[in-house]
Order: C-alpha cells, then sequence, then structure tokens
C-alpha cells in the first residue's frame, strides 16, 4: 500500500483589506502627506492582517464524542485569524441538521460552511445555487482534484464540495453466530451467498427469533445489487433521463428481498416500520446476525451497557452475479461552502485543511484522500473507540475488506432525484408489505419515475 503523506498546512488565501484612500488635498508638502499616509495604510493593512473572522461550521455529530474541538483548536492555531464556530444537534440525525440548515438560509442567518451527508441533498442545493463553485480554489491552490480524493464531487464539470468522511459499505458479521453455524467469514461473495448465509444464521421463534439479516428502511436496502454498479447504479440511468427501474439489477435487488420474507430470514418489513426497529440495536443486540452498513460503524460497539459483548467480522459489500468486480457503493460527507456567505475564502481554508489533515488528526471516520494507509487508519479508529473490546474485533477482516473492495464510481444525481425516489419507494413499500407482486410493482415503478423524468428532465 502506498500511504499518502498529508499535506502539512494548506496554501492560505490573503485577507484583503480595502483600505479607502484620502481625498484630495491643497497641501504641496507631498513628503509629508507621502509619509503620513504610507504610515496609515500600513497600520491599516496590519490591522486587517490581525482582524480575526469568525465562520460557522454546520454538521451534526456529537462534538465531544467525535474530537471535533480537538480537530479545531488544531485548525485555529494554524490559522489565527480564523475562529470556528461550531453548530450541531449532536444527534448523528443528518437529516434533521439539512433541514435545519434549510431554515437558517431562508431566514438569513449566517451560513459559512455546510455539511451534507449523501449525494441527494448534495444535488439538490447545487441544483438551488446554494453553494459556492470551488474549481477557481482549487487551480489556485494548484493541485489535480481527481490526485487528491477518491469521490468525485463535481456537478455539471464544477466542483460544489470536497469529500470530508469516506461512506463506503460492507457487511458485518457476529462472528460467534458464525462459529456456532459452522461459516467462515466470507472473503468475497455474491448476494445469493449472503442470503444462504442469513437462512443458515436464522434460529428461534417469536419474539425471540434471531434473523440471519436486517434491512432498514432507507432506499439504499430497495436497490442492494445496483447499488455498487460501475455504471448505472441508481433508479436514474446515468444518462439523467432514463428510468433504471426495468433492469436486471433493480429485479435482483427485490428478489433478495423477497427471499428474505420467503425463508423468513430477513426480519420482516412490517416489523421494521411498526415496531419503528433501529439497525444499530437489531445489530448489536443480537436481534440479526448480519447487517449490510457503512464504514461509519467501524468504531460503533458491541460490549455497551445495554449489549453483552460478542466477537466482530467485516466482509466485502456481495457482488449481484459471479465474477462481479468487489466494489462498494461510495459517498463521503460533502463539505461546501453556502454562497451567500461573507467568508469564503477562510471557509474554503478550513474544507481543504480538514479534508487533508483534519479527519485523519480526528481518528473517528475513515478519511477520503485515495492513498491512505488503510490498516493505520483502521488501528487509529479502533483506538479511538473507547468501549470496544478490541479483542473481540476480528481486524484482518476489517482490512481486508477495506483493501480488496473498490469504491464504485459516484454518480451525482439529477436535482430531482428527491422525487423519483419517493415515486419508487411508494411501489416497493406496497411490494415488501406483500400488497403486490414484483412483476406489477417493476412495471407500476418504472412508469411513475420516468413520469418524473419526463416532467423535470429539460
Amino acid at each position: 500500500m502506498k500511504k499518502k503523506k498529508f499535506l502539512s498546512s494548506i496554501l492560505g488565501v490573503a485577507l484583503v483589506g480595502v483600505i479607502a484612500g484620502c481625498g484630495g488635498s491643497d497641501n504641496n508638502d507631498n513628503t509629508l502627506n507621502d509619509t503620513a499616509e504610507g504610515s496609515e495604510v500600513n497600520n491599516a493593512g496590519a490591522e486587517a492582517e490581525e482582524e480575526a473572522v469568525t465562520i460557522r461550521l454546520h454538521h451534526w455529530y456529537n462534538i465531544e464524542q467525535d474530537n471535533w474541538n480537538e480537530v479545531v483548536a488544531a485548525f485555529e492555531e494554524e490559522h489565527p485569524h480564523i475562529n470556528i464556530e461550531m453548530n450541531s444537534p449532536e444527534n448523528n440525525d443528518a437529516n434533521e441538521t439539512v433541514q435545519q440548515m434549510d431554515l437558517a438560509a431562508a431566514s438569513g442567518d449566517q451560513l459559512d460552511v455546510m455539511m451534507i451527508n449523501n449525494a441527494q441533498d448534495y444535488s439538490q442545493r447545487v441544483g438551488q445555487g446554494m453553494f459556492e463553485p470551488l474549481n477557481g480554489f482549487i487551480e489556485e491552490d494548484g493541485y489535480e482534484y481527481e490526485d487528491e480524493y477518491s469521490v468525485n464531487t463535481a456537478v455539471d464539470g464544477d466542483y460544489y464540495a470536497l469529500p470530508g468522511k469516506f461512506n463506503g459499505f460492507f457487511v458485518m458479521l457476529n462472528e460467534d453466530a458464525l462459529d456456532e453455524a459452522g461459516l467462515e467469514v466470507p472473503e468475497e461473495w455474491t448476494w445469493d451467498e449472503y442470503m444462504d448465509y442469513a437462512e443458515q444464521l436464522s434460529e428461534g421463534e417469536g419474539a425471540d427469533r434471531r434473523y440471519g439479516t436486517f434491512f432498514h428502511t432507507w432506499l439504499d436496502y430497495m436497490k442492494l445489487a445496483v447499488f455498487n454498479q460501475p455504471e448505472d447504479s441508481n433508479i436514474i440511468k446515468d444518462d439523467g433521463v432514463t428510468s433504471n427501474i426495468d433492469s436486471e439489477h433493480i429485479r435482483k435487488s427485490l428478489e433478495i428481498r423477497e427471499r428474505g420474507h420467503e425463508d423468513n430470514s430477513a426480519t420482516p418489513y412490517a416489523d421494521t416500520i411498526s415496531l419503528d426497529l433501529n439497525y444499530r440495536d437489531q445489530f448489536f443486540g443480537e436481534s440479526a446476525a448480519m447487517i449490510m452498513t457503512g464504514t461509519w460503524m467501524i468504531n460503533d460497539t458491541s460490549g455497551t451497557d445495554e449489549y453483552p459483548p460478542f466477537n466482530l467480522a467485516y466482509a466485502p459489500y456481495p457482488k449481484a452475479a459471479e465474477g462481479d468486480d468487489s466494489t462498494s457503493p461510495s459517498g463521503a460527507d460533502f463539505l461546501a461552502i453556502y454562497s451567500g456567505s461573507d467568508y469564503k475564502e477562510e471557509a474554503y481554508e478550513f474544507i481543504r485543511w480538514y479534508t487533508t489533515e483534519g479527519i485523519t488528526m480526528q481518528g473517528k471516520y475513515l478519511p477520503d484522500p485515495q492513498a491512505v494507509d488503510i490498516e493505520e487508519v483502521v488501528n487509529n479508529l479502533l483506538e479511538e473507540a473507547d468501549d470496544l473490546d478490541q479483542e473481540g474485533v476480528n481486524v484482518d477482516s476489517l482490512i481486508h475488506t477495506l483493501e480488496t473492495q473498490e469504491p464504485a464510481a459516484l454518480n451525482i444525481p439529477p436535482a430531482y432525484i428527491g422525487e423519483a425516489e419517493s415515486a419508487y419507494e411508494n411501489e416497493v413499500e406496497s411490494f415488501l408489505l406483500g400488497d403486490q407482486d414484483l412483476d406489477t410493482t417493476i412495471e407500476n415503478a418504472h412508469e411513475a419515475v420516468q413520469n418524473v423524468i419526463d416532467q423535470n428532465a429539460e
């Protein structure tokens, strides 16, 4: 593995002090005037250079637990003219934070650095003109975006964000349950094999049943086999004008869910929504032996006061078919600059520093930059998980998973993707609740999504 030598400093963008010139004078002593005016300009310039500005950073993370205070202190020490004011509900609810930022923008509140956790919300706000293009900043800094970052944030050729935390996907497994069933930790597998495991890992009845797997309510779990494809990995094709619903990978995604219900190896969708089940509780409470989830879970643990410890293992994201490459869906936290910010240069200084030096120093998330040392990053993440019994973590399986699966290219969807997703989810929910069959679901969803496209696409 190549190790990335992170930038030790970020090129600063100088504050420009606009000094109002004095008006004309009748005094003919030009030497005296020049000296006095020069001194006045120099003093004003020095004051401008020393004057600190405060930028607001909006995110949703717990500030103390995720070491944000240490990160901000380190940045401010290197950039004494910039103060960071953090705004966070500290509840790990990114959707709530996006709503708060939208309200703040509508109210005319100060917004500078805005963090978004998914491509859909990012795309919508780019379309609304909420984010400042970064191409000029990147060019001035003198680097090529694709040489620095894995997740491509470009929309129509313009970058509106730098990626912070990298969100890949993998499978977390209860290794104790695997041992009981005589199953090995997979080094690569297909979705058919995943569901074979789920069936063998299921046991018990009623409220005491342990299901082989749990599929959450998010859209991600309604497009499992298409989610990691190198092309057309969403419900709208990469061309932006064609529904992708009537495709083999969407059909496969729904067949996976159908099998989980038929052989009772996945928690029923009706229970998931009626009981408002949480994926962390289902896995760490041992109500499900496996979950497909994201890399943000690396320092989530068993062995808390609420849940007893068990041995954890990891496996790559399953392939749609034998012979496919081992790829993971990819995403990121998008760090963007509000287009109405008065401090765009300072905001850029922060997001550039954070997405290179700061996030690594923080030790809580998987960084995005391409050439990170995976083993070093994993060890740092596990060390930061204070309640984690590291003896119970199959670290080799985690490193293997992260090293061997390639991140699939992120296709930024059109701005109206939310409307298309709602149309798709409505049909899939009827399918998961047993109200309509697979073929009807595909037909209805394909028509509904294409109608959204036709109404919105230029």
